[in-house]
């Protein structure tokens, strides 16, 4: 069994990472007693060992020897070519079940006996036995491991279709095909799940139903009964949103007698689609092709018709004739010639004066979700280094069929990634690089691909020619795209040589970030989220991997959390991640093996903060970086004194507590506001505290002081500051405000705004609600207004205002701690009468507007800018590594 269990690590809680030293083989105590590990030792064949095990060449007889006893025949490895570690636990479960080493057992009571070592009808192999000949030794040990607990009757009942009746036959089926194709053994074990859940088995490339039964039932790993999942060959266990429909289920709407435009169909999309991927057509060309026996049908035609505003070109076979088609944009539609099925030269001829950047290419016989072109056009336009962007393959019942490409075993070819796991698990359902573009559907950079396909043998089946070719692209990204194949999808006869550039893109980070927040990152509802979303940007463009985890918002299809995966972030979402525990599960069996290339951002004291000591718990060796976001406690403070009420002061001190607590204990603490820093280093300067701002977005204002009328106040109105603010404005503020500004409006910008509020709104002043866009806002704005009476950090307000040349008139503590210069950057004023002053000698004084604005932006590029704060960032995070 040792090639199928090679790359698996120790089955224990804590896996043995790394390889022993010579020095190590003395610290590593075998479980065996003195007696059974110098009878170990006497019989242990180093060389042979050594010969099946490359990576260990370098030892010792004695270490090789101490790394079987320790790890080594947990991991399934043979210690002599007379013995099978897997076969002889599988065939012995008494051996397997007390946790005994199988060849101390078999050398000092199972060959007395009787007890085979090996199966009865091989004879031991020669050191050097071919490889083939040892992965058929394999099978045939995962086949005796396997026999006693599969359910030959039930694998009969379930897959019809094998049209297989010997019990033999269909335990040789699952041991050679069958786990990969997604096959359940027995009721009580799913395959799927199995591999989904436990993606170290997935990646050794090893029998899920063996490593259950020989690692995994001791291990409590999560195995879901197959009758709990009975339906998901029928259909998802995921609710699919519109946005992840198929696309046929469209145009059979219209063969129903509907009738749906782009426009129609792109306005219903609109509110699901993830942040800053707006719905609409793609523009590319559309090339479709069949490389079935069927014919490519009008259906697919039209919906080709409603994904792109650009040219469909259809690949038809001599003697074929293009379908007539009855949809808006057919006039988009013509033919081109092709072979059956269509060849590299096809392709060739039809692209010739063909103008765009972009083209997509579509095997007819997969059905993509109605939003598929749309995230893979933005997959190749975020990524410009990429070549072609692809979609994951997935079958009726959501388990992938293959997504993108990985190294092959030798390391210099590219093998598709095949079934094993649901579409949406987080490690799979995001942008990401591969190899190679599917060949059966990928938008592609038209130019390159010409190129590519020019060294290309045209008769070349069309799959194989594109394969070719994509490996000769700058590397590729898999997106988080879906199209259906109801069956196998195809694929070519054979895989190219990868590209350098293909094998650097596919090694894995080695740098691991883990941010925790309350939500995900809403970039347009607050400048809370603009500077969390910088952030995940700064921790990408430093080439970590990045996963993120939300204490009260993880459904998978939120349109916040899909925008993160469309970055390449993995989203530790619902049903996958159901709680934080699970989510560390995740974190712990994916993570690289360097403790210190683990870092855990943990945001806010009522968000990450809760879950700190058990982050430290179970990933003691992990970075953990507390981000205060403000400080919540001084925030709940002051607005309790401002009320006045006893009860939420004494909770506030209780807040205070905890984030002290949670500094103290941090690797560092993320600062946003000077204010804050001078108020804790005093007492807590030896925690490692780093004062680094808020991220804005900067945009240079266009429109002059004539152009611009009127006051915003922005905020989002779930915070209640920002509530407050309002009623200070409509109690005290605007009677002084329009005494010296008649005219003078106020719009209030931001989502949430209580209904209750809007029915007292004096005169002039309106609510404006959520604004998509901010910035066309602040363009048409004369000032913003920040009249805040408590709250803490920095005040994203502020910072958005300034950061697009609009001055604002502040109160001291709304900004308190930016390091702004009243009177330069900023007017400030507390009293009522003195901030209708403010207001209105900056509202009228085109002079003071006009520096006040240059100054605010400046400020705000040379402090608040993201390239500033990532030197910051940057220099925290080698540091927390060091």
């Amino acid at each position: 069994m040792r090639s199928a269990f090679r790359r698996l690590g120790s089955p224990s809680s804590l896996p043995f990472r790394g390889r022993p030293s010579d020095g190590d083989a003395a610290r590593i105590a075998p479980p065996e007693t003195a007696e059974d590990e110098a009878a170990i030792r006497a019989e242990f064949d180093a060389g042979f060992y050594r010969s099946r095990h490359p990576e260990l060449a370098g030892l010792s007889d004695d270490a090789l020897c101490a790394e079987y006893c320790r790890t080594g025949w947990q991991a399934g490895r043979d210690p002599a070519p007379g013995f099978s570690t897997a076969f002889y636990l599988g065939a012995n479960p008494d051996v397997r079940e007390a946790g005994i080493n199988p060849f101390a057992h078999w050398i000092v009571d199972g060959r007395e006996e009787g007890r085979p070592g090996l199966p009865a009808a091989e004879p031991p192999p020669p050191p050097a036995q071919e490889e083939s000949e040892d992965a058929l030794r394999s099978i045939e040990a995962v086949r005796a491991l396997i026999r006693p607990e599969f359910d030959a009757e039930f694998y009969r009942e379930a897959y019809p279709e094998l049209a297989l009746e010997p019990a033999e036959d269909l335990l040789t089926d699952y041991c050679a095909e069958g786990w990969q194709a997604g096959r359940d053994p027995a009721p009580d074990f799913s395959t799927t799940r199995y591999l989904a859940h436990n993606p170290d088995v997935l990646e050794a490339g090893i029998n899920p139903f063996a490593h259950w039964i020989l690692f995994g039932r001791l291990e409590e790993r999560l195995s879901a009964p197959s009758a709990a999942l009975a339906e998901r060959r029928d259909q998802s266990p995921y609710e699919m949103p519109a946005l992840f429909t198929p696309i046929d289920r469209w145009s059979a709407a219209e063969d129903a007698g509907g009738r749906t435009s782009p426009q129609d169909l792109w306005a219903e999309l609109a509110p699901d689609f993830p942040y800053g991927i707006p719905a609409g057509q793609i523009t590319a060309p559309l090339v479709l092709f069949h490389t079935g026996a069927s014919r490519l049908r009008a259906r697919r035609i039209r919906e080709a018709l409603l994904v792109t505003s650009g040219p469909v070109i259809v690949l038809l076979p001599e003697g074929v004739t293009l379908p007539e088609i009855d949809a808006e944009g057919a006039g988009r539609v013509r033919a081109a010639p092709a072979s059956s099925p269509p060849t590299a030269a096809d392709l060739a001829a039809c692209l010739g004066g063909l103008e765009a950047e972009e083209l997509g290419l579509w095997d007819g016989r997969l059905c993509p979700a109605v939003s598929a072109w749309r995230f893979l056009e933005h997959s190749l336009r975020h990524d410009d280094g990429c070549g072609a962007a692809s979609p994951a393959l997935i079958g009726q019942s959501g388990l992938l069929w293959r997504s993108g490409a990985e190294l092959g075993r030798d390391g210099a070819r590219a093998a598709f990634r095949d079934a094993g796991a649901f579409c949406l698990e987080p490690m799979v359902f995001r942008q990401r690089p591969s190899a190679l573009a599917d060949p059966a559907m990928a938008l592609y950079r038209l130019g390159p691909l010409r190129d590519a396909l020019a060294g290309v043998d045209g008769t070349m089946p069309l799959l194989d020619a594109l394969t070719r070719a994509s490996a000769g692209l700058a590397p590729v990204t898999q997106g988080c795209a879906l199209a259906l194949s109801p069956g196998v999808p195809p694929r070519p006869e054979t895989m190219p040589e990868l590209s350098p550039a293909a094998l650097e893109r596919l090694e894995r980070p080695g740098e691991r970030i883990v941010f925790v927040d309350s939500v995900p990152p809403m970039p347009d509802q607050d400048a809370g989220s603009v500077t969390a979303w910088n952030f995940l940007e700064i921790f990408r463009e430093r080439g970590a991997e990045i996963l993120f985890y939300s204490t009260s918002r993880r459904a998978w299809d939120d349109r916040y959390l899909l925008a993160l995966t469309t970055r390449g972030i993995i989203g530790l979402t619902d049903k996958c991640v159901a709680d934080y525990n699970l989510a560390c599960d995740l974190i712990a069996r994916t993570s690289p093996a360097a403790p210190a290339s683990l870092t855990f951002v943990l945001t806010r004291v009522h968000a990450g903060g809760e879950v700190f000591e058990r982050t430290r718990a179970l990933f003691p060796q992990g970075r953990i970086i507390f981000n205060t976001v403000d400080l919540h406690g001084l925030r709940e403070l002051r607005e309790a004194q401002l009320l006045h009420n006893t009860a939420a002061e004494f909770l506030a001190q209780g807040t205070i507590a905890r984030e002290r607590q949670v500094i103290r204990m941090s690797d560092a603490t993320i600062l946003l506001s000077e204010a804050e820093m001078a108020a804790l280093t005093p007492t807590l300067g030896y925690a490692n505290l780093r004062l680094i701002p808020m991220i804005n977005e900067l945009r240079p204002p266009v429109a002059g002081f004539a152009e611009r009328r009127g006051l915003l106040f922005i905020g989002g109105f779930a915070h209640f500051p920002n509530r407050d603010a309002v009623e200070y404005m409509i109690e005290a503020l605007w009677a002084p405000l329009r005494a010296r500004l008649p005219d003078v409006t106020l719009e209030l910008v931001g989502p949430h705004f209580p209904q209750e509020m809007a029915a007292r709104l004096p005169d002039g002043v309106t609510a404006a609600g959520f604004v998509e866009d901010l910035p066309a806002k602040l363009e048409t704005a004369r000032l913003t207004i920040a009249p805040l009476r408590y709250g803490a950090g920095i005040k994203g307000k502020i910072g958005t205002s300034l950061g697009h040349g609009v001055p604002c008139v502040a109160t001291s503590l709304a900004a308190e701690g930016m390091g702004l210069e009243e009177g330069k950057e900023i007017l400030i004023a507390d009293a009522p009468e003195a901030f209708a002053d403010a207001v209105a000698r900056l509202y009228t004084d085109e002079t003071l507007w006009a520096r006040a604005s240059q100054a605010g932006y400046a400020f705000c590029e040379a402090r608040y800018s993201r390239r500033a704060v990532a030197l910051q960032m940057n220099a925290l995070l080698d540091d927390v590594a060091s």
